[in-house]
């Protein structure tokens, strides 16, 4: 008996189709062509690039009436933007009330969430004293970053902590 592949959305949520096509051979490198099908969303209008909040919030906008649509016939989905992007709790929240037929949750993460997930794996099986950090490409995402990460973990500011710090560059 062979298993239903399952359907991941991969979300761009600002308009540049361009960034969405770059990551296309990123996803297909992965291989999991036997289990998985993935299909790519980019935002219909809104801000071409995400460069600070009030940017995720309107692409947020942009993107959930034509997204809502999409929600049944996918199994996951991945926000593809390195923020605390609002798009995830609004699909999330939206999940949470129109469940299919079957009953399943249907996981949605950003790639922020899913790195801090990672990064947490790992420094959780090294010596005590880890700690993980991000790179950012600019100074707005420092304070925004060092929020988002405080809240997925849980910790007040200047808690105890296996985050450290948020250098960034000035690459765009």
């Amino acid at each position: 008996m062979t298993a239903s592949k399952r359907s991941i959305l991969i979300i761009n949520p600002n308009s540049t189709a361009s960034m969405t096509e770059g990551l296309r051979p990123l996803v297909e490198a992965l291989a999991f062509h036997d289990s998985t099908t993935y299909t790519f969303f980019t935002a219909p209008s809104g801000p071409p690039s995400i460069n600070n909040e009030r940017d995720a919030a309107d692409s947020t906008t942009h993107c959930f009436p034509a997204l809502r649509p999409l929600l049944a016939a996918h199994d996951a989905f991945l926000v593809a933007c390195y923020s605390p992007h609002p798009l995830v709790a609004a699909l999330k929240a939206e999940l949470a009330v129109v469940v299919d037929s079957s009953s399943t949750i249907k996981p949605v993460t950003g790639i922020f969430e899913a790195s801090v997930a990672t990064a947490l794996q790992i420094v959780s099986s090294s010596p005590p004293r880890e700690k993980f950090g991000i790179v950012s490409t600019g100074k707005v995402w420092e304070e925004i970053l060092e929020r988002a990460v405080a809240r997925l973990l849980g910790v007040e500011a200047g808690g105890k902590s296996p985050f450290s710090t948020i250098p960034y560059t000035t690459i765009n």
